[in-house]
């Protein structure tokens, strides 16, 4: 099967052939080996630093360069894939980072568009409704008065607990004062971490979601309700 860079090496095995025909008029042996590995050897090392000189613009002078490389070379399918793959990922992420809720998402998490979520959301001890609902959270689509005010579920936007402030997904994580003593075992879980207890570290740190399900599940608010996302 023909990979890649089989052209350069059928031409290297070209050059070392008539190489081989002229060592009779010259007083050289030369040799080509094939390893399985390629780290620590002397040429393959200072191969990486040729590469990494053309990298940065301090190519060889054309005329010094065998003739097989003045060439335009023939174009690599596999990197032509990955520069598209790559171009279509950065065109998303801008378009995700754009929406409302990839706004909302950045402000928690600076990587987005990220993994950290699903490896967050994917931990073995986690059930699939608890992963849902820091996902709701994550995504401000969790079923707090502010979101089912929002989309008409509700007639008031204000806390059921204290009836004094907007329930928002931080009001409901952080501030409200009826939820201290539910809200202290999650406390100490982001003390033990020397974290500060914000909406980045207790909905983006991976050993306080296990804490922050049982915190939700200890509200008994959402028992009614199937999170979807």
């Amino acid at each position: 099967m023909r990979r890649p860079s089989h052209h350069l090496a059928r031409e290297t095995v070209w050059i070392a052939n008539m190489l081989n025909k002229q060592k009779s008029r010259n007083t050289y042996r030369l040799t080509i080996w094939w390893t399985v590995g390629h780290e620590g050897l002397e040429g393959n090392e200072l191969a990486d630093k040729e590469v990494k000189r053309a990298l940065e613009g301090l190519t060889t002078d054309k005329p010094l360069l065998p003739f097989y490389l003045c060439k335009p070379l023939l174009i690599n399918l596999a990197a032509t894939k990955t520069a598209h793959n790559n171009m279509l990922m950065s065109n998303w992420a801008k378009t995700w980072r754009g929406t409302d809720r990839g706004r909302r998402y950045t402000c928690l998490e600076e990587s987005t568009p990220s993994k950290k979520l699903l490896k967050l959301s994917s931990q073995p001890e986690l059930s699939r409704v608890d992963a849902s609902r820091i996902a709701q959270f994550w995504l401000g689509h969790a079923p707090i008065n502010q979101y089912l005010k929002r989309i008409g579920r509700v007639d008031s936007a204000r806390c059921l607990a204290c009836s004094k402030d907007v329930e928002t997904v931080e009001h409901f994580l952080l501030n409200c004062g009826n939820y201290v003593h539910e809200r202290w075992a999650l406390t100490q879980h982001t003390s033990k971490l020397w974290k500060l207890m914000m909406m980045q570290t207790i909905l983006g740190h991976p050993e306080l979601a296990i804490p922050l399900a049982k915190y939700i599940k200890a509200m008994n608010r959402f028992k009614d309700t199937q999170p979807t996302v």
